[in-house]
This record gives C-alpha cells, sequence and structure tokens, in this order.
C-alpha cells in the first residue's frame, strides 16, 4: 500500500490579475530541496511549480530523476489532507509517469500570502515511510520558508522595474533619444508610478494606454507585454491622473459641432460659431463648458491639435522635464545638482518640503514642490528651472510648440454631419 500525505492543501481563490513566474526556477530553491530531504530522510525531493492561469509550469529533482517530466495527477494539490493510494490500482499512472517504483510520496503546498497554490515541495521515496508529527511540522515550516521566498519573485520583479527605469532616465539625460516616451510610462507603470503627462500621451498615442473615466489604464498589448516578461501590476484597475481644469468661454450656445479630433485615444469634438467664425473644442461625450481655440482652419488642423495639447495638459512642464540634461560630472557642493536645457543652466538643492533653486544670477530662490514626491528627482529639478529662469514659459514657447505639433501629428479628424 503506497501512502501519500497531502499536506496544507486547501482550495484557494486565485490571485488575479498576476504575471506568470516566468524568472523564477526550481532549482533556485536547491538548498531548500536539500534541507527537506535531509530531514525527512528520504531517497529524494522535488519543487514543482506552476501558475494556474498561464499554465507554465517548472519542476525539477533533488537529487536529479532522469526521464520524469511532471508529477502524476494523484501527486498533486488538490484540496485533500491526507490520501490513501493503492500501489496495485495506480501503478500504471505512476509507470507512466516514470515512478514505477514510488512506495512513499509526502507533498507540502507551497501557498502565496493569499492563499493561492503556487505549487508543491514534494518527498519521495522506494521504500514505505511514516513520518514523525515533529519531522512534519518541520517540514511544513520549510514548506512556508519556501512559499515566501516563491512569492516573493512579483515584488523583486517590480524592483527590477525600477531599476530599469532609473537606468533609462540617466541615459535619457545624456542621449534624449535614447528612450522612447511611451516605454519610459510603461515601465514607470510597471514599478507602481504614475506615468507623467508626456509619457501617458506617449503611451496612449503607441496604444499601450487609454484613458477612462479619469483613469490612465493599459490596453490589452500593454498588459500581455508586462505580463510575458513577468510583470504584476500593483494596480491593475488603473491609475488616477489629474484632470485639467479648462477655463469656460462665455456664450457656449453659439458653438456647433462640426468635426471629432482623436489625439491617440482621447476624442475632441470641435465645433465653430458661425457669427464669429472661431473655434472651440471639449471632450467628446460630455457636456462641458465649449473652449474657445486661438487656433482655426485658416492655421489648419495640427496647429488646432497641438493648442488643444497645450491646454489640456502641462506642456511646457513636461517639455522641460523631457530634454533637461543633469550635468553629473559637474563640481558641485554636497547637495546641490546642476542642469541645463540648451545652454540654460539652474541648479537644485533640498527636499520638496524645502526646495530651492539658483538660476545665472547665482541667487537662491524658494520654490513650492511640496506636491512632488521624494522618488520623483526629474518632476523635482524640472519644477526648479522655472523658479531659477526668469520668463523660462516665453523663452521656450516656440520649441513646446513644435514639440506639441509633433505629438499632434498622429491626430486623426473626422467630420460630423447634421
Amino acid at each position: 500500500m503506497a501512502v501519500a500525505h497531502l499536506y496544507g492543501l486547501k482550495s484557494a481563490v486565485p490571485e488575479a490579475p498576476r504575471a506568470p513566474r516566468m524568472f523564477v526556477e526550481p532549482p533556485d530553491f536547491a538548498s531548500v530541496a536539500e534541507l527537506a530531504r535531509s530531514i525527512a530522510g528520504c531517497e529524494r525531493a522535488c519543487i514543482r511549480l506552476q501558475d494556474e492561469e498561464t499554465g507554465e509550469m517548472r519542476i525539477a529533482f533533488f537529487p536529479p530523476l532522469e526521464g520524469v517530466h511532471d508529477l502524476p495527477p494523484a501527486l498533486l494539490p488538490n484540496g485533500r489532507g491526507i490520501a490513501q493510494m493503492d500501489a496495485g490500482s495506480m501503478k500504471d499512472e505512476m509507470v507512466a509517469a516514470g515512478l514505477g517504483d514510488l512506495a512513499f510520496w509526502a507533498g507540502f503546498a507551497l501557498k502565496s500570502p493569499g492563499g493561492r497554490v503556487l505549487g508543491v515541495l514534494g518527498l519521495m521515496d522506494s521504500r514505505s515511510r511514516d513520518l514523525s508529527e515533529t519531522v512534519l511540522q518541520q517540514l511544513s515550516q520549510l514548506a512556508g520558508i519556501l512559499s515566501v521566498g516563491v512569492a516573493m519573485a512579483g515584488s523583486v520583479i517590480r524592483v527590477l522595474a525600477r531599476q530599469t527605469l532609473g537606468v533609462i532616465e540617466d541615459v535619457a539625460e545624456i542621449d534624449v533619444g535614447a528612450a522612447s516616451p511611451a516605454l519610459t510610462g510603461l515601465m514607470r507603470f510597471a514599478s507602481g508610478r504614475l506615468p507623467s503627462s508626456a509619457e501617458s500621451m506617449a503611451m496612449r498615442i503607441a496604444g499601450l494606454a487609454e484613458l477612462s473615466n479619469g483613469m490612465l489604464l493599459l490596453t490589452q498589448p500593454a498588459k500581455a507585454i508586462l505580463y510575458t516578461h513577468g510583470f504584476r501590476l500593483s494596480d491593475p484597475q488603473g491609475m488616477a491622473v489629474e484632470e485639467p481644469v479648462l477655463a469656460a468661454e462665455p456664450e457656449p450656445e453659439a458653438f456647433r459641432p462640426m468635426a471629432r479630433l482623436r489625439i491617440g485615444e482621447v476624442h475632441h469634438d470641435i465645433a465653430r460659431d458661425e457669427e464669429t467664425d472661431k473655434f472651440a473644442f471639449r471632450i467628446t461625450g460630455t457636456e462641458d463648458a465649449w473652449v474657445l481655440l486661438d487656433n482655426g482652419l485658416e492655421e489648419g488642423w495640427p496647429e488646432m491639435a497641438a493648442e488643444i495639447i497645450k491646454r489640456t495638459r502641462n506642456a511646457t512642464f513636461d517639455y522641460v522635464r523631457m530634454h533637461m540634461i543633469h550635468h553629473r560630472d559637474a563640481v558641485m557642493p554636497e547637495g546641490e545638482f546642476l542642469y541645463d536645457l540648451y545652454g540654460m543652466e539652474w541648479a537644485v538643492r533640498g527636499t520638496p518640503a524645502h526646495a530651492e533653486a539658483r538660476g545665472a544670477d547665482g541667487v537662491w530662490r524658494r520654490f513650492d514642490a511640496a506636491h512632488v514626491t521624494p522618488d520623483a528627482t526629474r518632476d523635482f529639478s524640472a519644477l526648479a528651472a522655472f523658479a531659477a529662469i526668469p520668463g523660462l514659459a516665453e523663452r521656450i514657447g516656440q520649441d513646446v510648440h513644435e514639440w506639441s505639433k509633433r505629438i499632434a501629428a498622429g491626430s486623426e479628424i473626422t467630420p460630423i454631419f447634421g
């Protein structure tokens, strides 16, 4: 009579959404398997990991067991406590799995903190065995330690995402074109941080994200990219983005919709006042007040789209943040950092609670950065530029406008009839 002990196995509701443990291999925990084998005094141990959503499975035996590629279903977690198995009735199944001489199996469930079964730590022998309660308790505790190691893989991947994001940002300070805003925004999302306005727009233009009810949501292709490479989203429900505050123009009843402009995944209705020949816009599907445009058909749709981009986001700040360069090799007092934007230099020091910036005149000026998180160093330094350089927005206004036109190049216009 062969006996299989399946300890700690209970049905659990899967956690969702999540990513496969692509970068976790059973051999990574060989020392744990060898320790379990030593405690139980068994011939062999095994670790089997499986993702229930993708069906991806990894298994390893310690020492190796040639010709065995998986465990038969009778040995896998299925909610049972202890199962009595008749060696005769299961002989064909065991032989088919390459385990014809198996006489003993003890399986300990590996579970996430939420109760999801991650796999099994198994002990096996060609001779029947009885494990004492003390040994069973030790092995159960060891399985708990192994569970923590496997479950931590998602957190480790998020840390790697933040490290990768840091590399991308540092390289971008040297070579602005080294990484696209869409890629940077996707990595920022994967690391649990909200992409900047420029990155969010680039992600939407690239089809990686969409805006819905004030939430930035990843599209299915973006989720597939992250999922394939093992990323587990910190907030699968999306991230809240700040809605732009638009100034209402008088006499909205004078405007009548005549076209629909799509910029990325955001749709705007464009209306015209027949009497004044002025144009205005608002988000499609809303009853918001019309916002008057300075540009019209004479200037062309690219100019109108660029103006809408500037009016619905802080394009000047996004431009500075994306194009500024950090002079890391500059000799600076401790805690001070030097930045450059096409020949305009400024220094920054302090923290979001006490921030100071210095421009060409050498005077340190306080600026408000209380809303910036401590780890958002580029946001902090970009904000300093506006305090250190008088009239910065006006000086780079034309560059920001041309940059907005490039972003708007992918926009589409559709007429509205009736």
